[in-house]
């Protein structure tokens, strides 16, 4: 059996993935060293937009509609907006800089892609492990990824800032989050993950 043949009937745990990884990062990225830039990927301003454009209220609607067009449309221009962001924070003079969406976990293992829930897991173990500090790109509030950054860095003791650097509160996240959420259901859009992550806000103390 070769190599590739033993590498391809080997299936590894979230768990073990993730491990290997985090010692990946350790060969070249000290403890708490780094910051992590949040951007829109899969939600976002870009994708609701597109949404209203082609009245489609799901990412499977949308999709059918524009075909094979969507990756092209939402997730190249998210992946690019989000290079362009990580490469703006080196040039303010930040030497490590992480950003998920150039991230492809569907490489990693072909029996088993990780799910939504195991894929933010493994940034929020990013967020604690590696970083000091998270910034969050424009219109971070529209984001389903984005907002639960948001949690990872604050459940950890991060600094959170937005795009230009200022700082973003608890208080002024809670209602920032609670603004596009009723902006975006106007519209008869389902925002579920932005309410659960809005329900995750309200249990962090204000003074915590």
């Amino acid at each position: 059996m070769t190599p590739t043949e033993k590498s391809a009937s080997r299936v590894r745990t979230w768990q073990e993935e993730a491990d290997m990884l985090l010692s990946l990062l350790d060969c070249f990225v000290p403890e708490r060293e780094a910051v992590f830039a949040s951007s829109e990927f899969f939600t976002g301003k870009r994708f609701y937009d597109l949404c209203l454009e082609n009245e489609a209220r799901t990412p499977e609607e949308l999709e059918k509609k524009l075909g094979p067009e969507y990756k092209i449309t939402v997730l190249a221009k998210n992946k690019e907006q989000g290079r362009s962001f990580a490469r703006k924070l080196r040039e303010l003079g930040h030497k490590i800089v992480l950003t998920p969406v150039v991230f492809n976990v569907s490489a990693l293992n072909d029996g088993r892609n990780w799910s939504g829930s195991e894929y933010m897991g493994f940034w929020d173990l990013i967020i604690a492990k590696k970083c000091h500090t998270v910034y969050l790109n424009e219109f971070w509030q529209f984001s389903d990824s984005c907002v639960f950054h948001y949690i990872a860095g604050l459940r950890t003791g991060k600094k959170l800032l937005d795009h230009a650097g200022n700082f973003v509160v608890l208080d002024s996240a809670r209602k920032i989050v609670k603004s596009a959420i009723r902006r975006l259901e106007d519209y008869g859009i389902d925002v579920s993950n932005l309410h659960e992550a809005l329900t995750v806000l309200k249990t962090f103390s204000s003074l915590g």
